[in-house]
């Protein structure tokens, strides 16, 4: 990928378009254009990945594993705040919740 070229890997009608025809509701400017550009920096970080992954096994040719070991590099790793890990833990089953907090409590050595 050449730098300073930009790519326009999802489109701002599409997304609008999707929200507005499936869904039922309308969306601002600015919450089209913050989606867009995450998914898209997303998107190129998975792909700059994929194609040092097919490089370092010297391919020119960027396959299926390689775009799985950008994945678990890129998006499992992502280092997340305290509130967005709360967020995460928070939408779990009350029964998931209780292994989590027997985990910890485990983990801190209060059980």
């Amino acid at each position: 990928m050449s730098k300073g070229i930009k790519i326009d890997v999802i489109k701002k009608t599409a997304i609008k378009n999707y929200l507005k025809k499936q869904e039922n509701i309308r969306s601002s400017k600015e919450a089209i254009e913050l989606i867009v550009t995450k998914f898209t920096d997303l998107i190129m970080k998975l792909l700059k990945s994929s194609i040092t992954n097919a490089k370092e096994k010297k391919r020119n040719t960027v396959l299926e594993e390689d775009i799985q070991l950008a994945i678990t590099k890129v998006i499992a790793r992502e280092d997340l705040m305290w509130d967005e890990i709360l967020n995460q833990i928070l939408i779990e089953s009350p029964a998931d919740l209780g292994k989590i907090s027997r985990g910890i409590l485990k983990e801190v050595g209060e059980e």
